[in-house]
Parts: structure tokens; sequence; C-alpha cells
């Protein structure tokens, strides 16, 4: 193994006592599954063996404010109509869009925010408005974040707010090794018509009443929370934190929630491709590193629907 030419980048992260450049030897995930409460890749079938420090660390990408507190989100339920479990994926299984593969850049906040809305539009039209938007768009033209450098939540929501994103077809996703395409000119497409998709607004969730309502209503909601490097190997069952080091912040699409052994946790879709956790997606108990406290989501604006208007 080629070990000496990143040592000296590295040097100054602590890796447990492995304090070399792979993270995921087969010993230090053995360690890992002592504590773990929920089922972890064996090493041989990690989608990640072999990765370094720096290159785990650059799948992440979420942000945070310098005056960031995480709000202390209520869990007092008020609305006695919401239901026990809820998944978005069987309740609008043509429009939460599959998982995607965000690769060797910090973009997640990218493919988060354009899951999100992508969602909602086609939930908002009943399917008329069936179109996969372009993280790239985000990663590439949003100044106000960092590309595959990471991005803020509330950066990228008033980003779809004020500018919107174009398709997938327009502007295909291109940063899978960390590289950054140039913003295109305002109307080039690679193919398909251009077209920006915008947020009407956005909102950031006090309460997990608020959360589920959201989510019945009007479909898949973004998060951001703490990766400890426990989580990067998650396999299945319901995630709770037992590794002490943290990897950085991620964002998330959150589609629903469930209830194991009396205990309520949310199902989500992550940016790691299909052969990571459950297909793709991983459940992670309430209250876990910070997920519930940075739940964000916007409406898609009506004046972007595709389908034709009839005026009165």
């Amino acid at each position: 193994m080629q070990h000496h030419h990143r040592l000296e980048r590295l040097h100054h992260y602590h890796v447990h006592h492995h304090d070399h450049e792979e993270v995921f030897t087969a010993d230090y995930l053995n360690e890992l599954k002592e504590t773990a409460t929920f089922e972890m890749f064996n090493y041989e079938e990690s989608p990640f063996k072999g990765y370094t420090l720096a290159q785990l660390k650059g799948m992440l990408g979420l942000k945070r404010h310098p005056e960031y507190q995480p709000k202390k989100i209520s869990y007092t339920t008020t609305n006695k109509d919401l239901p026990a479990t809820f998944d978005a994926r069987t309740q609008w299984p043509n429009c939460v869009h599959n998982i995607r593969d965000q690769a060797q850049c910090g973009s997640c906040w990218a493919f988060a925010a354009s899951e999100v809305l992508s969602d909602r539009f086609c939930i908002a039209t009943g399917g008329k408005t069936d179109v996969i938007l372009s993280p790239q768009d985000l990663v590439s033209c949003d100044d106000s974040d960092y590309g595959c450098d990471g991005g803020y939540l509330d950066h990228s929501w008033n980003y779809l707010k004020e500018t919107g994103i174009v398709s997938e077809d327009c502007f295909p996703y291109s940063s899978s090794t960390g590289r950054v395409e140039a913003c295109p000119a305002a109307g080039k497409c690679k193919k398909g018509t251009y077209k920006k998709y915008r947020a009407a607004g956005y909102t950031q969730f006090s309460s997990v009443d608020e959360i589920k309502t959201s989510l019945v209503n009007e479909g898949p909601v973004e998060t951001g929370f703490n990766v400890y490097a426990d989580f990067m190997n998650y396999k299945s069952g319901v995630y709770k934190q037992t590794s002490s080091q943290l990897m950085g912040g991620h964002a998330v699409k959150v589609v629903g929630w469930g209830v194991e052994n009396g205990e309520e946790h949310w199902i989500v879709a992550n940016s790691w491709g299909p052969k990571w956790g459950e297909k793709g997606h991983f459940r992670i108990a309430f209250g876990e590193c910070g997920f519930d406290d940075d739940m964000i989501a916007g409406n898609p604006n009506e004046e972007d629907f595709n389908a034709t208007k009839t005026l009165h």
C-alpha cells in the first residue's frame, strides 16, 4: 500500500488509534461493529473498503454557520390525526425519485435540496411536473455555497427560491470526481428545454409534528446531521451513534417515519448510491446526531408548473 504520499496531509487527523491512511481496515471495522446496535457491512462487502479518511470526509459536505446553534425541537404531539408510520415512497411511488450517487464530491447539500424540490413538484402537480432537478446547477452556479467543498441548508434553499434550478437533462451531474464544471450561460442546456424550477419559499421546522405534517401533505423534507465513523458502514436496522469519531456534517432527504420496538425512527434516502445501506436508504432513531433539529423544506413555485394554465 502506498501510504507515504498522503500521510503529511492527514497527520493532523486522529483516527481512533489507527493513525494511518485507510480508515476502514478490517480491524477498525470490527472495532466499530463491537459497539454497534445496527447491522454494518463486513469489510469485504463495504462500499468504502480501502477508502482514505480524506475520501470519506469528501462524501459529506454540510456546512454550518459559525453562530449555528441547533434548534431544540419539540417532540410534543398535538396533531392526533398523524399516522403512526408513514412512507412517502409508498404514498407517491411515481414521485419519490430514485437513489442517486454524489460520489467523490461534498455535494450532499445540493442532492438533498434538489431531490426534495423534485419530489415536491411531482406531488404538488399530481405527477404532471415530473422532472429530476439538477444538483449540478447548485454545485456549479450557487455562489453562496462551495460546490464540492460543501454548502449550507438555508443558502441552497434561498438559491432555489431566488434563482431556481434546471433539469438534470439540461445540466447533468458531472462532479463525481470532485471537479466543478463552470456555470453555463443562462439559456444553455446540454439537452432538453431550458427552464428554471423554483421554490416558493422554505420553512425550517421547529417541531416533529410540523415535520410529520409536511411529510404527509407535501412530501419529503431535507435535514442535516452529524456523521460518525460507524454510520459510513451502515447496512441495515435503526441507526444509533456508538462511535465517537466525528467525520463531518451531511445532508439527506427524509421520506417518512416508522416504529421499531416502541421507538420512533426516520426513514431516509441517502445519496451514496443504491448499494449502500438499505438499497441506498437508512433508518435513524429520533433525536440522534442532531438529525431532527435541522429539518428544512420548501414548496414548489406554482408559476413553474408545466401544466398549461387556464386563464379565468
